[in-house]
């Protein structure tokens, strides 16, 4: 028997259908209730090129393996970030154990580094992607508040009613109010307005919008994720509205985002700490930079300059952190450093709820991290 043809690298567009097709099979989608178009319009719907966005394997030009890598700027504070996000990991049932799955992840790792992107982030295993320099870091916070909270709380606080209403493609006026409001968010994802609403409903979602006697004050995508106001102080009527709409709710509130935190915080049963994504950072100096500007912008940092040697997944590099009068810089540095650390080492030190080598800092220093990595999981792939 002759030898497949084997082809890896890019899809291309005449591929779209038996693409879909391919993936909703190995995912075990039907094509109907359960697909990928549906899942994620904003990713697979043609106009969208998801073929070009796949790395793929195919043998006598039958699919068997497709990766894809799909691009966002993240907008930290006014500096953006190039964000190259992984999903639809898939490989034939009956051609696993062939390293498709490798030779796909090492194409798309080689064309971001090439291509000058700061960082990656997917959902999977641990293990299973910290072979390609992923690893669970960020920071954000988690609270479930219920009715029993609610009724104990606002025993004698008169009820403020509003309404919370599903946003559909029709919405032209909410989604063009949702969209200025987002664009207020000082860590966000820069999101086309044409897909805005694509976006936010991500992973089947229902997108909502919040009004007061019939004025948008804000919005929300599935359960409170990304809640989002045009005043704080709207926030205790809109968690007891919810609570008493749709029941109990766990919240994931970013680092960043304290005074959302702090508020659910005198609502809640129960809180905790914990990383939010899988992150792979390919240039620390741009997303160290970022995020220490952004932190001086939340808290008031010491002085101090530390040096790092990180041995990254992208390659080697020394970077000096400075903070003086709590104005942040990151810059090359050529000396030697006050910390050697490894990719994943580095992205623990910098970005994860915790690490050795915070400890080896001045107390006054060790406020500077973690740094606030975050993204949204309407920007998730």
């Amino acid at each position: 028997m002759n030898d497949p043809i084997i082809y890896k690298g890019r899809g291309y567009p005449e591929m779209y259908d038996d693409l879909m097709d391919f993936m909703n099979y190995v995912f075990g989608f039907n094509g109907t209730s359960s697909d990928f178009k549906k899942l994620l319009p904003k990713l697979y719907n043609k106009d969208c090129d998801p073929c070009y966005n796949n790395y793929v394997v195919t043998e006598n030009g039958k699919l068997k393996a497709a990766i894809g890598a799909f691009d966002a700027i993240l907008n930290v504070n006014g500096v953006e970030l190039k964000s190259r996000g992984i999903g639809n990991v898939a490989v034939h049932p009956y051609s696993r154990s062939k390293g498709y799955m490798i030779d796909c992840m090492n194409m798309a790792l080689s064309d971001m580094i090439r291509d000058g992107v700061d960082f990656s982030v997917l959902g999977g295993r641990r293990q299973r992607y910290g072979y390609f320099g992923y690893d669970h870091t960020g920071m954000q916070y988690n609270v479930s508040i219920d009715t029993t909270n609610m009724r104990h709380i606002f025993r004698d606080v008169p009820f403020t009613e509003l309404e919370i209403r599903d946003v559909n493609d029709c919405d032209t006026e909410l989604i063009d109010k949702m969209y200025e409001l987002h664009n207020t968010r000082p860590l966000r994802v820069n999101r086309p307005r044409e897909k805005f609403l694509d976006i936010a409903r991500s992973w089947r979602k229902p997108v909502r919008a919040i009004l007061k006697d019939g004025e948008f004050i804000g919005y929300f995508c599935g359960d409170l994720n990304e809640l989002t106001l045009t005043d704080r102080a709207y926030f205790n009527d809109v968690i007891r509205n919810y609570v008493q709409k749709y029941g109990n709710v766990g919240l994931n509130v970013a680092a960043w985002d304290y005074e959302t935190y702090e508020a659910a915080m005198q609502l809640c049963e129960h809180w905790d700490i914990g990383s939010c994504d899988m992150f792979n950072i390919l240039n620390y100096k741009n997303v160290t930079n970022a995020f220490l500007k952004f932190k001086t912008t939340l808290d008031t940092l010491a002085d101090g300059t530390l040096t790092l040697f990180i041995h990254g997944y992208a390659g080697d590099c020394k970077i000096k952190l400075t903070v003086e009068n709590n104005t942040a810089s990151v810059e090359d540095y050529d000396g030697e450093c006050d910390f050697e650390l490894s990719h994943m080492e580095a992205m623990q030190f910098l970005f994860g709820i915790h690490s050795p080598y915070t400890r080896k800092l001045s107390p006054a220093m060790r406020a500077w991290f973690p740094l606030p990595l975050y993204m949204e999981s309407a920007d998730h792939v």
